[in-house]
């Protein structure tokens, strides 16, 4: 971004330049060609070329509303709403009846915000948080809620309390008071990026809370911190990132991104863990999810920002954010085998951690265990102490096309829901096959002159489609096949190959991807790229083909399918299906 100092030498450099032609031809004095002419174009020069070029690019705003949540998604939650569409709905309403009781906040910034140390004295170190804390809660769900409803009170609310915290806020103390500043305060920037467009909101306030963000929460509490290794660290990171998308400046925007970058390859153990967050024994799940939350809100800041997506990024380590995601929800699932302590804190009934952070994970990867984790709790809002995924049932984003886990579905009948076609002496039914699994949609094909198709349709995408899905064979299956569907063909085709996981070509060459080892589960992803009609294609989490030609030309994609197999004859396992666009 162009600061005002440069703004100011470039308008003046370039307005000199343009009345030179003028001073020239109108002076009729050599001595004016000769000197005055002369300096005033080699200073004008001189300082134009001082201004790098890069700078000049780079004068423009990000969009706003954005950074979490752009306008375009608080459109579409519009509409759901107005459908009565559920998640969305009861979300909406909880979030307005919140705005409402909160309408009586009265603001409390001070001067100074200090918090003392949790673990000397927690009863002080909450009531001292709760000065910031309720004023960010009542600021966040008003704005949140004026960008759904497009209430002034609401939005007024929020610049009530934002403008007091601008005006009175000048340091931050010691302790915990710039960890407890950067994940509560996080929620002014992202209250901000809500209520930039709202009309009530006088320039004069809203360039002196521009100058508290910079002043204050940049200076001497996000960049305070974000080089630190454990959560205080990433909510620093969150705190940089939120804060400079919302200032307009992509050089620091980009700076941040390569931060997260190196913190993904250092802080994310190989199997998941974060490594600074373990070590917490009882409290590690806690503390994991505490860091994640963070991780992933900036993560989406990037994407929103620059394009740049680190939800699927893989470290020069071969560290991800879903490796860490699944080691949270795995130990989530099974608390009696955390390897750093008997009995780890869990959350209570009423608790939204981590289920939001789950919720909001469901809109970034197809995973279909992420969405059943948390619709348990649905809807889900996180307010009161820190503001990372705080909305995330009611800004629920609308990529979902499939997401299928098979678990609530009765033993022994079709899955529910899906088109099942068998032939004589085939089958598909839900049965409970390991340990590993709940339930799980069984293939069975006994006969060599016919098969079974289990196929979900969805509404028909040109874009990018993501699917994923886990797969078992007790018994090697010479021939089932998997993959997207365009009408009645398959666009995309994979098979199990005997002992091997192969792709069929567009010529009807098959390719192998891997070995296929009999009761093991396999996670198989394909990223289809229906503009290109290509694909890459992943198992376990690692890219094993990029660029593939689909086997047949498409130029949409309306469903996934599982297939028995024409000929050869066996049985195939699949679980948690997903499909998001």
């Amino acid at each position: 971004m162009i600061s005002s100092f440069t703004q100011t030498r470039l308008v003046a450099g370039i307005s000199i330049l343009l009345i030179l032609p003028y001073l020239y031809f109108s002076s009729g004095a050599p001595r004016m060609k000769s000197s005055l002419f002369r300096k005033i174009t080699i200073a004008t020069i001189a300082s134009l070329l001082f201004i790098p070029i890069s700078m000049i690019g780079e004068a423009f705003a990000y969009p706003h509303p954005g950074g979490l949540y752009s306008q375009a998604l608080i459109d579409s939650i519009k509409s759901n709403v107005k459908a009565n569409l559920s998640p969305w709905k009861p979300a909406y309403d909880s979030l307005v009846a919140k705005a409402k009781w909160l309408q009586t906040e009265v603001p409390s910034a001070v001067q100074t915000f200090y918090v003392p140390a949790y673990y000397s004295g927690p009863a002080a170190h909450i009531a001292a948080s709760a000065l910031l804390q309720d004023d960010v809660k009542a600021a966040y769900v008003s704005a949140a809620a004026y960008a759904l409803t497009g209430t002034n009170s609401f939005a007024d609310k929020a610049i009530e309390i934002m403008n007091n915290w601008a005006r009175v806020n000048t340091g931050v103390g010691g302790d915990d008071s710039s960890l407890v500043m950067s994940y509560a305060g996080v929620a002014f920037i992202q209250s901000a990026e809500l209520l930039q467009n709202y009309s009530g909101w006088n320039a004069s306030d809203k360039a002196q809370f521009k100058s508290w963000v910079s002043d204050v929460f940049l200076d001497k509490v996000a960049n305070a911190n974000k080089m630190r290794t454990n959560n205080w660290g990433m909510w620093g990171v969150l705190g940089s990132i939120s804060a400079y998308h919302y200032l307009d400046d992509p050089a620091h925007v980009r700076s941040e991104i390569d931060l997260i970058k190196a913190k993904i390859d250092a802080q994310i153990a190989s199997n998941g863990a974060i490594t600074e967050e373990v070590k917490r024994g009882a409290s590690g799940l806690q503390y994991t999810y505490f860091y994640l939350a963070p991780l992933t809100a900036a993560a989406q800041v990037a994407l929103d920002s620059e394009g740049v997506d680190l939800f699927n990024w893989v470290s020069p380590q071969g560290k991800t954010i879903k490796s860490a995601l699944d080691y949270l929800l795995y130990y989530m699932q099974h608390p009696s085998s955390w390897p750093y302590a008997a009995n780890p804190e869990l959350p209570s009934a009423s608790d939204p951690w981590p289920s939001n952070l789950f919720e909001a994970m469901a809109n970034y990867y197809p995973d279909p265990a992420y969405e059943a984790f948390a619709a348990s709790k649905r809807p889900l809002m996180q307010t009161g102490h820190h503001y990372a995924w705080t909305f995330p049932t009611v800004m629920k984003s609308t990529r979902t096309l499939v997401s299928e886990t098979f678990d609530n579905m009765p033993t022994g009948t079709p899955p529910v829901g899906w088109t099942v076609t068998n032939s004589t002496d085939s089958s598909a039914s839900i049965v409970n096959v390991s340990q590993d699994k709940l339930l799980s949609l069984k293939i069975t094909d006994t006969n060599a002159n016919g098969a079974s198709l289990v196929q979900k349709n969805f509404t028909a995408q040109s874009g990018t489609v993501t699917a994923q899905w886990s797969v078992m064979e007790q018994a090697l299956f010479p021939y089932a096949k998997f993959g997207l569907k365009s009408g009645t063909n398959f666009a995309i085709e994979l098979y199990t190959a005997g002992p091997n996981l192969a792709y069929r070509l567009n010529n009807g060459n098959y390719i192998n991807v891997q070995s296929f080892k009999p009761n093991t589960w396999y996670t198989i992803k394909v990223t289809a790229n229906i503009l290109t009609n290509s694909y890459d294609i992943y198992v376990d989490g690692i890219l094993k083909a990029s660029n593939v030609v689909f086997t047949n030309p498409a130029s949409t994609i309306n469903g996934i399918a599982f297939y028995g197999g024409w000929g050869p004859t066996g049985t195939v396992f699949i679980d948690d299906v997903g499909v998001i666009k």
